[in-house]
């Protein structure tokens, strides 16, 4: 299985949406604690393999909190 198969079958009823989000290593932090414990996002996961741009996988609850995160991150 590769990535793109386990992503959208962690997608739930809760959250169909996949938000796509590509960052500078050193926000990444601040990601995680803004969002770990915000019921409207789920973080799915982070690929690092790249060392100055992080590609965070994120399930959301709405198509507005999907395109906020892509906008603002």
């Amino acid at each position: 299985m590769t990535d793109t198969d386990i992503i959208p079958a962690r997608i739930s009823k809760t959250h169909p949406y996949l938000a796509t989000i590509v960052m500078d290593p050193a926000r990444w932090y601040d990601f995680e604690r803004t969002f770990e414990d915000r019921p409207e996002v789920k973080i799915l996961k982070l690929d690092h393999r790249t060392a100055d741009a992080w590609t965070v996988y994120a399930a959301c609850a709405s198509e507005t909190v999907r395109d906020l995160l892509e906008a603002n991150w």
